[in-house]
């Protein structure tokens, strides 16, 4: 993780130059107090904590996708609710199940914030495709969400070699990080900035690289794991 952790660090150090953080205010609805989860959350985390980890984890991802401006998002809402989901961001709430935190080992506080990179990341990315049709686009999206916890180096899991380039998640973010490491700097900020200004497409990976995306992904599995 070292040198994604060095990666992070030179993203921050090269694009504050140009980065415009807009203003955006956060809250906190604990709608599951007298759960397990929902005392938890009172004990060791609070809304204090919470709200300076959201701003905390905002100025960070919208960092890391500096090279496109920054979507005005006025206001993000955290919500623990009684629910075993683990959280999932809609129209800039992100919702939280009590009995996932509640069930949570190691570091509450962590594994929270771990989660947040994603989960905010969604409020900023740009999004101009079909994410409940297109496997392509939803996998992207999902993918650049889970870049931005690799790049924090917060808990995301190793590289499994398989599977498809658009699985999304870790699968995708670390092909991703791959990319930016071996083909071409700053591919997720591109990539970002591209899919603010046109619907999604495939040659965006060739656009920005110069190889197909099916020939990146090729090259990505005979590398070393």
């Amino acid at each position: 993780m070292g040198a994604l952790r060095a990666l992070s660090v030179l993203l921050l150090l090269v694009n504050m130059a140009t980065l415009h953080v807009t203003a955006t205010t956060f809250s906190v609805q604990n709608l599951a107090p007298n759960t397990g989860g929902g005392k938890r959350y009172t004990a060791e985390m609070g809304d204090d904590w919470t709200i300076q980890m959201l701003q905390e984890v905002k100025t960070f991802d919208v960092n890391a996708l500096s090279l496109s401006p920054e979507k005005p998002v006025d206001h993000i809402t955290f919500i623990l609710e009684d629910t075993d989901i683990a959280a999932y961001n809609s129209n800039n709430e992100i919702h939280v199940g009590a009995n996932f935190l509640g069930n949570i080992t190691g570091d509450l506080r962590f594994e929270i914030k771990g989660l947040m990179f994603h989960e905010v990341c969604h409020s900023f990315q740009n999004n101009k495709g079909d994410y409940s049709n297109d496997a392509h686009f939803r996998g992207v999206i999902e993918g650049i969400a889970t870049y931005m916890e690799l790049i924090a180096d917060y808990g995301v899991g190793p590289k499994v070699k398989g599977g498809n380039w658009y699985d999304g998640y870790h699968t995708t973010a670390h092909f991703f990080a791959w990319i930016d490491q071996t083909q071409i700097s700053a591919f997720v900020n591109r990539l970002n900035q591209r899919m603010g200004l046109l619907d999604w497409n495939d040659n965006f990976f060739t656009s920005i690289t110069g190889k197909d995306v099916d020939t990146l992904w090729s090259l990505y599995q005979a590398d070393s794991f």
